[in-house]
């Protein structure tokens, strides 16, 4: 019997040094590379560990000529990466630091149209802005040429639809065009809201071939988030921004703005001054059970305080002193009821919104005072200002049922029940042995007249379920809650200035003598 003899196969261990020595660093940088090309980090681990397992295989299994062969393919590898990694770094460099050169002008007529809609939500209460892609992206430019040092020429924008029908909103895409070299970038922008202010961030973001996670990528987030500031480029740093939705080629933005008119329906406006002219004053106001107060002012001296906060009405909006609004009304009582001095300080800023209130600095100021002061009573009303310039507004007076207006409310109602939280928590949590009373909100449109404006009993059943809502929220937390909205029903023609000559929502002295009632009512039930 004779057997066969097979020399083993030969092997090269320069070349299986080498795979090692070359293999890791290639693994690693071909890793990167795939992670930064997809974006995806299991791509760059899945290419990275292949890699490695060639240049093990061909350290520990391969034939010389194979295990010659992987030595060179990850020298090629090594070298390779570097160069393109670098390459690509030069070349984005480059881009992002070259500023000089213009910016691309933006379509006049979308830019005039887009400005046209904004000046209308500057002017109003409660707004509904909405933008065309043409006319966001258009104005988008505009904003990128105001921009010092900027390396971009042109930014060109695509409004999409949510994946699913789960999402509220699309997304905004955005192309953008470097004023050197010839690469280009894309992202995707998303908007969320906070306390009514929007905020801007970058959620993707890819520079020529690379999905960049550092080079270049806060420059140019930075850019992208100023030009899609919608708080600057839609409605003002004053606006509360109760919705902002994306879709359909367009955005839409609805909020409130405390500076605007409350009543902007042309046919409502009409109507009402044509009640005022052919019925007059044809409603008695109730009888007032307080009279003015004491305090002429904001601030009165003495231990515990009676601290107010709130809108308009806090700030005594339609009477000529401050002794006629409720703030002072409500402190003269209690003095008289708990047969003691009190002092008073009141915070209360005509056109807050429950979001500015958080945001600007009227609930910090007020929560700070409380809690380095003997406080006796808390009393704040807020929330009319994100509803009742929705209900003024053309969409609403034309048809109060329709998708328009129905959108509008929904995103008042929205905001307001999770600002309000926000709101009487925090006062709630600073003052917990204090008597915190919430004053809800009266329907100005409750006139009372006969003949009276057609929404007249929809807005009355609207403005309750904004009430029920706050209301739910108040008691949840243990605040009292005043009712402001009943007393007023059905009176507001002789309560309020809603039939004076430019129709005002604010309440008359009757008027603010109703609410003051109302808080005491509240307390003493309590």
């Amino acid at each position: 019997m004779s057997y066969s003899y097979y020399a083993p196969a030969p092997k090269s261990s320069g070349a299986r040094t080498a795979s090692v020595l070359l293999g890791v660093p290639a693994a690693v940088l071909v890793g990167i590379l795939a992670w930064l090309r997809s974006g995806s980090a299991v791509w760059g681990l899945v290419l990275g560990g292949l890699t490695f397992a060639v240049a093990m295989y061909s350290a520990f299994a391969a034939t010389r000529g194979p295990s010659i062969f992987i030595a060179l393919l990850m020298l090629a590898l090594v070298v390779g990466s570097i160069y393109y990694g670098v390459s690509h770094a030069l070349e984005i460099y480059r881009a992002i630091s070259t500023t000089e050169g213009p910016v691309d002008e933006a379509d006049p007529n979308s830019v005039a149209s887009a400005e046209a809609a904004i000046a209308v939500a500057n002017a109003q209460n409660g707004f509904r802005i909405v933008l065309t892609e043409e006319e966001t992206g258009a104005y988008l430019q505009k904003g990128l040429g105001e921009i010092a040092n900027n390396p971009i020429r042109r930014i060109e924008v695509d409004i999409e639809d949510p994946a699913t029908g789960d999402d509220e909103s699309g997304t905004l895409s955005i192309v953008g065009f470097f004023k050197s070299g010839g690469i280009e970038f894309s992202g995707t922008v998303g908007f969320h809201l906070d306390a009514g202010a929007i905020r801007v961030e970058v959620t993707h973001l890819e520079v020529g071939d690379l999905d960049l996670p550092g080079i270049g990528r806060d420059a140019i987030e930075d850019i992208l988030a100023e030009v899609a500031d919608l708080n600057d480029v839609l409605v003002g740093l004053n606006a509360d921004v109760q919705s902002i939705t994306l879709g359909n080629d367009q955005i839409v933005v609805t909020g409130s703005h405390g500076g605007g008119a409350t009543i902007t329906s042309a046919a409502l406006l009409t109507a009402l001054a044509d009640q005022a002219a052919g019925l007059g004053s044809g409603v008695e106001p109730p009888d007032q059970r307080l009279g003015p107060g004491e305090v002429n002012g904001t601030l009165f001296p003495g231990v515990p305080v009676v601290v107010a906060l709130g809108d308009s009405l806090a700030a005594n909006v339609g009477v000529d002193e401050p002794r006629r609004g409720y703030v002072s009304r409500v402190h003269a009582e209690l003095q008289r009821r708990d047969a003691r001095t009190l002092g008073l300080r009141n915070f209360g800023v005509s056109g807050e919104t429950t979001g500015t209130m958080i945001r600007g600095g009227q609930l910090d100021a007020a929560i700070a005072y409380i809690e380095t002061v003997d406080v006796a009573y808390v009393m704040i009303d807020i929330g009319a200002n994100d509803l009742l310039g929705h209900l003024g507004s053309d969409d609403c007076s034309d048809d109060i049922d329709s998708p328009d207006c129905s959108a509008r409310l929904d995103a008042a109602f929205t905001t307001y029940e999770a600002n309000l939280s926000v709101i009487l928590e925090r006062l709630a949590a600073a003052a917990p042995d204090v008597p915190v009373v919430y004053l809800t909100a009266y329907n100005p449109f409750s006139l009372g007249l006969a003949g009276g404006v057609g929404f007249e009993g929809r807005s009355d059943q609207i403005v309750a379920a904004f009430n029920a809502l706050g209301t739910r929220v108040a008691e949840n937390l243990g605040v009292i809650v005043a009712d402001g909205f009943t007393p007023m029903r059905g009176t507001t023609a002789a309560t309020t200035h809603m039939l004076d000559a430019e129709p005002d929502i604010h309440p008359k002295s009757v008027g603010y003598g109703i609410l003051a009632w109302a808080i005491i009512e509240a307390l003493a039930a309590a």
